[in-house]
């Protein structure tokens, strides 16, 4: 009667054989999911997610600087316009009212009271005002292109340009929005105490909500141009 002698080379082939089914089995549920095997390890960042992370920094940063400084530089160009409008056209105007509703003993006043402003005298003033306001438009144009540029944003100058086309005439419309309903404190008063402390308080108000209302205009309207010039990358690069 002959015995069967288990050889020795069996075990050592069935944990191979366990090895590659436990191989599979990892296989095949990385197949299910979908997702494929990460190498452990790799923790480089994606060049293209850091670089988009980048540039919408870039872009925030440009919009929060530049709209506020070009507003404030557009109002102080308008003051030698307000000043000539003062001495001419509201001048004209208002003697013209009071001629009609008072006579022209009234017009013959607000003619002689509004003389006293002499454009010429303001000269110094008014010049100052437009030179400031002149470097400030042109600092906060440098600063959007540069940053963006710095921050590899496609094409600062378009994004520049439309930025602040769009910006100032949302930032111009949210302002005055704030600015008439601060104006509302008026109405709670009724002594001239009370209506120099609310004045004073609705300023505050006004210039608070608007230097706000330009920020955050100006950093949605940077990223919204952004967005719009982006280059588009190339199908090859996406696959």
């Amino acid at each position: 009667m002959s015995e069967t002698t288990a050889s020795p080379e069996q075990p050592a082939r069935s944990a191979p054989a366990a090895s590659a089914k436990t191989t599979a089995t990892a296989g095949s549920a990385s197949a299910s999911t979908g997702s494929p095997a990460k190498k452990q390890g790799d923790t480089s960042p994606d060049p293209a997610a850091a670089a988009q992370k980048k540039a919408r920094r870039g872009t925030v940063i440009a919009g929060a600087l530049t709209l506020p400084l070009v507003t404030l530089g557009a109002v102080l160009l308008a003051v030698p316009l307000g000043v000539w409008y003062l001495s001419t056209v509201i001048r004209t105007l208002v003697v013209v009212v009071a001629n009609i509703l008072s006579g022209s003993a009234a017009a013959k006043d607000a003619n002689s009271t509004l003389g006293d402003i002499d454009p010429a005298a303001l000269g110094g003033v008014t010049a100052g005002f437009a030179i400031v306001g002149a470097v400030f438009v042109v600092a906060g144009c440098l600063v959007s292109f540069f940053v963006l540029r710095a921050h590899r944003v496609d094409r600062p100058g378009y994004v520049t340009g439309f930025g602040l086309a769009v910006g100032l005439v949302i930032a111009s419309v949210l302002s005055a929005t704030v600015g008439a309903l601060t104006g509302l404190i008026f109405s709670s008063a009724r002594t001239v105490s009370q209506v120099l402390g609310n004045a004073a308080l609705s300023i505050a108000l006004t210039t608070i909500g608007a230097v706000v209302v330009t920020v955050v205009t100006g950093v949605l309207v940077w990223l919204w141009m952004g967005r719009i010039f982006r280059t588009p990358i190339p199908a090859a690069e996406t696959r």
